[in-house]
């Protein structure tokens, strides 16, 4: 339902804020003066696309420049974007990324370390209703809020509609977002979550609880075309709004449109499936940018583009045979802490209060929260540890970002694979898979990445590398030694963030078991 007062209220706030814009006689905005103009936003989030899974056409550095993809789309909004060269995910899968990206807070300290699994983790894991999302901080600010595509928060029964409400509160209404359609995990056929699909799917519900049966043609078209309306909607209300798009794309299974299909033949046809799949993806997207072209609303909005890992493994298990992702030039991919697996494309937008460019500035989704509270004057989160910061100054002036901590990274079911290929053809190949440590923990601390390897899950590191990744983006020379000061120092603030982390993820599983013994089930 539509709140007329607080449209009105927008509307003056609107009012305002141009005026200031004028009176300031520059087009970029301090970041002082930015909160007082609030404009709608976007963000973008796609599920399993590599660092070098794009092509953004950039006028230097290889970074973004896969020459067997074709991504005209993003090439476009990145030319009319900041290009986040070393933006990161919250986490090396999926459930634990969202989680991060929605609370600003490393998702190990909600007790969600793996994705959440669809009949198997019933109301044990899940994203706690006291949590509090952008969804609620912007719906606090009376924005209105909506969400379509993949939520993957919680593993309870969607089949019960006492679950919609119920008391792990870890569903997308009771989050905040007031309206949309969202699939459980990845879109299935059907309810029964047997076998996930991009085509034709049938497991969509809307944000109430109803499901919306089966629905014909590729999840990213659906998903674009009902944002798309929703969107028209808001235009005319006046409305400012938040629209968060989770597409479930390039993740398995891949499914793309013959017209896609047809642009590519590698001699793979299953090499050609994801590629095709990453341009249809691009597609919808495209579509998207053109509605907010022709509905006047691309100047006001705040856009944000991004993934929630690095690529999956080819030939990890049946479906994955058609995962030919690359995090190239970085090293690693999904379900690992090297920078492959957790760094990602990042844009963001919003055209004459950022200056579209380059930053090689480390930030991560986890800021995305901090940004957004300082963006509209809301106060941030009280009562919990934040892990991200405010990047708002450095996104409209590029001033440096100023962390307390290092930014911080911990994952319990590492793996490692062999690495097969060259260049933009090198991945890892999950049918070889090595047995030998892979980081738990990492923190990165400047130019510098602190990675801790552990014996036994959920106990402190018992080995460390530290490498220089601006520098040596190789990794060819480990510093523990040479930069012993320095590695003494990073040691101690990842024990310290690992302990206090862990501290709270206890206490949370805690909590939750306790409330389950007293929850009817």
């Amino acid at each position: 339902m539509i709140n007329t007062t607080t449209c009105l209220a927008h509307i003056t706030r609107l009012l305002v804020g141009w005026i200031i814009l004028i009176l300031s006689n520059t087009h970029l905005l301090s970041a002082q003066n930015a909160d007082q103009l609030h404009p709608n936003v976007i963000f973008i989030l796609v599920d399993d696309l590599g660092y070098g899974d794009v092509n953004f056409n950039l006028p230097e550095g290889e970074e973004f420049r896969n020459p067997y993809v074709r991504t005209p789309n993003l090439a476009k909004l990145a030319g009319e974007s900041l290009v986040l060269r070393h933006h990161y995910a919250a986490s090396p899968v999926c459930s634990p990324s969202r989680a991060g990206l929605l609370t600003g807070r490393t998702p190990t300290r909600h007790n969600i370390n793996l994705y959440i699994r669809d009949n198997r983790d019933d109301d044990l894991i899940f994203l706690p209703g006291r949590e509090v999302t952008i969804a609620e901080v912007l719906q606090s600010a009376g924005y209105q809020t909506a969400i379509f595509g993949k939520w993957h928060l919680n593993g309870a029964d969607w089949e019960d509609p006492k679950s919609w409400n119920g008391w792990t509160g870890s569903f997308p209404k009771q989050q905040g977002f007031e309206a949309g359609m969202v699939s459980k995990e990845n879109p299935h056929f059907t309810r029964l979550l047997k076998t996930n699909t991009q085509k034709h799917p049938g497991d969509f519900f809307s944000v109430n609880g109803k499901p919306l049966g089966p629905i014909k043609g590729y999840t990213s078209d659906i998903i674009t075309e009902a944002a798309t309306s929703w969107l028209e909607k808001q235009r005319d209300t006046s409305c400012l709004f938040f629209l968060y798009l989770p597409y479930d794309a390039v993740h398995i299974r891949v499914a793309a449109a013959d017209e896609y299909v047809n642009r590519y033949n590698t001699g793979d046809a299953r090499k050609d499936a994801y590629y095709a799949n990453i341009t249809h993806l691009d597609a919808a997207i495209g579509r998207l940018l053109n509605n907010l072209d022709s509905l006047g609303l691309t100047d006001n909005t705040l856009l944000f583009f991004s993934s929630d890992n690095g690529p999956d493994v080819l030939k990890k298990w049946e479906a994955t045979y058609y995962c030919y992702g690359t995090s190239y030039p970085l090293v690693g991919q999904k379900y690992q802490l090297y920078e492959g697996g957790i760094r990602v494309p990042g844009l963001v937008r919003w055209p004459g209060k950022i200056a579209p460019g380059i930053s090689d500035a480390p930030n991560s989704t986890l800021d995305i929260l901090p940004t957004l509270c300082a963006l509209v004057g809301q106060p941030q989160p009280a009562g919990r540890a934040l892990d991200g910061v405010s990047i708002l100054s450095h996104l409209i002036s590029r001033k440096s970002i100023e962390r307390e901590r290092p930014l911080y990274w911990q994952f319990e079911d590492p793996r490692e694979f062999v690495t097969v290929g060259e260049g933009y053809n090198r991945r890892l190949d999950g049918s070889q898979q090595v047995d030998k440590p892979s980081p738990a923990v990492a923190i990165r601390a400047g130019n510098y990445v602190l990675r801790g390897f552990q014996t036994e899950e959920f106990t402190l590191p018992t080995q460390y590398t530290l490498y220089d990744i601006v520098n040596d983006p190789k990794e060819q020379q480990e510093l523990s030694e040479v930069e012993s000061d320095l590695f003494a120092s990073l040691k101690q603030k990842l024990i310290n963030m690992y302990q206090e982390v862990n501290a709270e993820r206890i206490k949370t599983a805690t909590a939750i078991k306790q409330k389950i013994s007293q929850v009817e089930r």
